[in-house]
């Protein structure tokens, strides 16, 4: 069984390890990617491998983006908060955005 600390963002893991109260409200970031172009990726991954190789590579493609992004997120001090199909969700206690430095790649700010 993995372990439950997985599904536990960061920022509430260390706050428990330390005793601290978790706050019902919190100042910060949220940041929102997904991946574009996944759609026709997927479609051509099932047509080209077939519905199991192509799931088993699709899976595999998303754990290598998605877990070099959750180690620059944790490098910020940000917690991933969310997966959901091919978007992730991250948050960055009591920073205001312009901390971080702007992403090599295309992205829109809200």
């Amino acid at each position: 069984m993995e372990s439950l600390g997985a599904y536990i963002p960061m920022d509430r893991r260390h706050a428990m390890a330390q005793g601290k109260d978790l706050p019902d409200r919190a100042h910060g970031t949220a940041l929102s990617a997904d991946i574009s172009g996944f759609t026709p990726l997927t479609e051509a991954l099932l047509l080209k491998l077939g519905p199991k190789r192509g799931a088993e590579e699709l899976t595999k493609q998303l754990n290598l983006v998605y877990g070099a992004l959750i180690v620059e997120v944790h490098r910020f001090g940000g917690s991933v908060i969310g997966f959901g199909g091919d978007a992730i969700t991250c948050w960055f206690d009591r920073d205001d955005g312009r901390r971080l430095r702007p992403a090599p790649w295309p992205c829109k700010r809200l």
